[in-house]
């Protein structure tokens, strides 16, 4: 567990980030957390595992 709260926050921004890039880890068990920080991360898992549009490349147009 972290020792303060610039910690806390710190890992929580850490484990959103990786569960938005994809990494499989579960929300956090009931009890522990608020049921907003546990919404949070489910919403963050699904982000995580929806597929990602490819932005189109501008072409050049300086012809």
């Amino acid at each position: 567990m972290a020792k303060s709260k610039k910690q806390a926050q710190a890992l929580a921004i850490k484990l959103s980030r990786e569960r938005r890039a994809g990494k499989r880890i579960p929300a956090p068990p009931k009890g522990q957390y608020s049921e907003q920080t546990r919404r949070r991360a489910r919403r963050d898992l699904e982000r995580g595992r929806a597929k990602r549009r490819v932005a189109k490349k501008r072409r050049n147009k300086t012809r």
